[in-house]
């Protein structure tokens, strides 16, 4: 940390042409801002412009280049109030500015140290405004007061366990106070282009106690970031087997979609195979069925042929049977009826003698009427029993029907006998 503030100056110098090797020079704490040349002799006739360095001449005490500066070179034929008045840096000036007992906002003092760098110009416009408005002296003292009083604010506003947090340039409240220098030295033509807090001091006991804190919260951090570190090799493990479960678990899928996939086409060459034997087996049946069927039909024809052979045969047997059965019945029907014929004559002549007998007792006696009917009654009966005993008679026609009547009363003939003759 420095001792003493940088000391901002304005040095007069012999000749023009040392104006570089001054600005160039070390000069400790003390930076020359402006060079204040001699005047020149009367018998002078022309003097020198050096390179590098912002030059102000004067004519008569007046500007001599109003609208700019002079330019750098030899100049000829001047006389001697046509002289160098003032030689400007063009280089960047750092300045230092240690400030002591600055009090915190936990009331402890502490020693800050604040570094600008700063430029003056390079406009013309504010290289005059610089030494004809501020001067070199004037701007010393200005700029340490501003830079004590932005220093106490910024440490005042700030605690003492932040205190070292402010060193370096990239803090804000420094940021701050470098737009707030800039801002009130900007019409001057001084721009600052940086600024930073290079050191800040503390006493023996509190560097001791802000130390141990530090390292305390630097054991934190270690602490944190190895817990983090842990952490992610946890979680990096866990991904990892949850990797391997998932490649597993998609590996198992493509095996079982694989197998699934080949059962599937296995399924469809088994359903094709199958179809082809279904198809080979119904061709199969259907060649056996249409043997079969042929072989039916042939045996069926056979059969229908034996059968209308053996239906002939059966037919011309029938028929021969019937034709000899007919003639049979004929003849035994001619037998009978003949029989029936001298039985129906044999009875008409024992009806006409009965119908005598009875016209005679008819008229001799009406008390026989019972007894007569009686008789004439049993008489047809036993007519009718000698007619039933013989079989195979068949009565028929009109004969038939006369020799019933004869032989049997209307009684009989009324009411419902069903007689079967075989």
């Amino acid at each position: 940390m420095h001792a003493k503030k940088t000391q901002l100056l304005q040095q007069n110098i012999d000749d023009p042409l040392d104006s570089t090797r001054v600005f160039n020079a070390e000069h400790g704490d003390q930076i020359p801002l402006v060079l204040v040349p001699q005047g020149r002799s009367c018998l002078s006739c022309y003097y020198h412009i050096p390179s590098g360095v912002n030059t102000i001449v004067h004519i008569c005490g007046s500007d001599g280049y109003p609208d700019g500066l002079a330019p750098p070179g030899i100049q000829m034929c001047k006389p001697w109030y046509n002289h160098v008045a003032y030689m400007v840096t063009q280089q960047s000036c750092t300045y230092n500015a240690p400030v002591k007992s600055c009090p915190t906002k936990d009331n402890v003092m502490v020693d800050c140290e604040l570094t600008l760098v700063f430029a003056i110009g390079p406009n013309p416009a504010d290289v005059k405004k610089f030494v004809y408005n501020l001067g070199a002296l004037k701007f010393n003292e200005f700029l340490a007061a501003e830079c004590e009083e932005a220093i106490r604010q910024l440490i005042r506003v700030t605690p003492l366990s932040d205190v070292y947090e402010l060193r370096g340039s990239s803090s804000v409240h420094v940021q701050n106070v470098l737009k707030v220098l800039d801002e009130k030295f900007k019409e001057f033509g001084v721009t600052f282009s940086k600024a930073a807090i290079t050191d800040v001091v503390l006493n023996n006991e509190l560097r001791k106690i802000l130390q141990g804190t530090t390292e305390f919260r630097t054991k934190i951090r270690e602490l944190d970031k190895e817990h983090e570190h842990n952490m992610k090799l946890i979680t990096y493990d866990f991904q990892r087997n949850l990797s391997e479960k998932e490649r597993l678990y998609d590996r198992r899928l493509q095996d079982i979609e694989a197998d699934i996939n080949v059962a599937l086409v296995n399924r469809k060459k088994e359903v094709v195979n199958a179809e082809s034997r279904r198809e080979v087996a119904v061709t199969k049946q259907q060649e056996t069925a249409a043997v079969n069927k042929k072989r039916a039909e042939s045996e069926l024809n056979v059969a229908q042929a034996k059968a209308e052979q053996e239906n002939a045969k059966l037919l011309a047997v029938a028929t021969s049977n019937a034709e000899s059965a007919r003639i049979k019945v004929d003849k035994e029907t001619e037998v009978a009826i003949f029989e029936s014929e001298q039985l129906i004559k044999v009875a008409e002549n024992k009806a006409t003698a009965l119908k005598t007998e009875a016209k005679a007792e008819g008229d001799a006696a009406e008390s026989l009427k019972v007894i007569r009917e009686h008789n004439l009654e049993m008489a047809k009966l036993e007519v009718q029993e000698s007619i039933a005993k013989r079989a195979k008679i068949v009565i028929s026609g009109d004969q038939g029907d006369a020799l019933i009547n004869s032989i049997l009363d209307k009684e009989l003939l009324t009411s419902q006998i069903s007689l079967n003759y075989k």
